[in-house]
């Protein structure tokens, strides 16, 4: 009886026959490492009349320090360490320079060295990595004026930092402030990234960066990473600094929805945050900082002060759009009755003066524009004895509005 050869039989055979073919040639070298590189910054964060944070990227883990010294001096290092451990074996990298002297300017550079092996007896070193010298100006609290810049609302597109650049005078600016929703879900490292290095070659090598925090850094997987890479006083998105004149209270108004909206699943808590955060906005109007103080100004995403803005947000769809009304009830009375003299805001989309609403704030809200074409925005603000101003320009150039508060202390 003749028997059919079994096909399955057949396949595996002919498998094994290619496979032992393959085997005899040569095997492709693997592909070469890439050299160990510095892929984001430096650049400045967190800027007071004492110091500033240097932030870099590298792409393997590395240790972590920076060389920096007044103009003509002998170069000092500086790394960040916890609980008695130098900070290392990490990509991304911030060290805070202290003790600095206000008004003076620096040279700086970071120096990254790689840990191949990090084992319980034997630290092991690489290769090292080394940024070029960069320079900048410490804040100085004793100055009668500066200038500042307010980005908002560029909603991953770093283009826009240049764009808006273009159409600002040749006035030196002390910081430059990015108020939320640059990107428009924290999905990855990269888009985080991507804003530093196009921040870091347009300003923020020499010129310090403050991120505030907007609803949309709050959504999206890498959301909670977002801290590690901002370097903020204390760890926290609400913080307070001075600069000339100024006491700058910088809020975290969270998100725009009600807590348990499904667009969440269940994995935000706002309203006790932005109760806690009320709670630290009492104490700071009572320091000595704030009290003394010339000018008060507020930096925040939402412009929750204005009614309208409330309102128009919460009629979209009723019973859900909570958010600014909830930081309106934490916030709002404290800093009417500390006396603010100016907020800066975005979120909204359409640039705009808020004029003064009484019995909600007797204070203007500058409010940024959003992120496509011409309403995009930059708001240049210029702070001395006399008056604070603000003027809203657009992508095109052209002055969408402008407000100035005359000094009251």
């Amino acid at each position: 009886m003749k028997v059919s050869p079994c096909p399955r039989l057949a396949t595996v055979l002919l498998t094994f026959a290619l496979t032992a073919a393959r085997g005899s040639e040569p095997l492709a070298p693997p592909a070469p490492e890439a050299a160990l590189a510095i892929t984001t910054g430096p650049l400045l964060q967190t800027p007071s009349d004492s110091g500033v944070t240097v932030t870099w990227i590298t792409n393997r883990n590395t240790t972590a320090v920076v060389e920096y010294g007044p103009l003509g001096d002998e170069l000092q290092s500086a790394f960040s360490s916890h609980d008695g451990l130098i900070d290392g074996n990490d990509r991304v990298h911030g060290v805070a320079l202290r003790g600095l002297q206000p008004g003076a300017t620096y040279r700086y550079r970071v120096v990254s060295r790689e840990i191949t092996h990090l084992r319980h007896w034997k630290v092991e070193y690489g290769a090292t990595v080394t940024s070029d010298f960069h320079e900048f100006r410490v804040a100085d609290r004793g100055r009668r004026d500066f200038a500042f810049l307010v980005f908002n609302d560029l909603h991953d597109q770093p283009g826009t930092i240049p764009d808006l650049l273009k159409v600002v005078g040749a006035r030196p600016f002390e910081f430059v402030v990015l108020n939320g929703d640059i990107v428009s879900y924290l999905e990855s490292e990269n888009q985080i990234a991507a804003m530093f290095r196009q921040a870091a070659a347009s300003f923020a090598a020499t010129t310090p960066l403050i991120w505030v925090r907007g609803n949309h850094e709050t959504r999206g997987k890498f959301a909670r990473q977002f801290p590690g890479y901002l370097g903020a006083p204390g760890g926290r998105y609400y913080y307070a600094f001075d600069q000339g004149p100024v006491r700058f209270v910088v809020l975290d108004t969270g998100e725009d929805k009600i807590d348990g909206h499904p667009e969440y699943g269940g994995m935000v808590d706002f309203f006790r945050y932005r109760r806690e955060e009320g709670e630290w906005l009492r104490r700071e109007v009572q320091s000595e900082a704030f009290r003394r103080a010339r000018y008060r100004v507020v930096i925040c995403h939402m412009p929750f002060p204005s009614a309208r803005a409330a309102d128009a947000q919460r009629q979209s769809e009723k019973g859900v759009f909570l958010g600014m009304a909830d930081a309106y009830d934490q916030f709002g009375a404290t800093l009417e009755n500390a006396g603010i003299d100016l907020m800066f805001s975005g979120h909204m989309h359409v640039a705009a003066i808020i004029a003064p609403e009484a019995g909600r704030h007797s204070y203007p809200v500058v409010q940024g524009g959003g992120p496509k074409g011409d309403s995009r925005t930059v708001i240049q603000v210029e702070a001395n004895a006399a008056a604070l101003t603000a003027t809203i320009l657009n992508a095109a150039g052209v002055t969408v509005g402008t407000c100035r508060v005359p000094a009251k202390r």
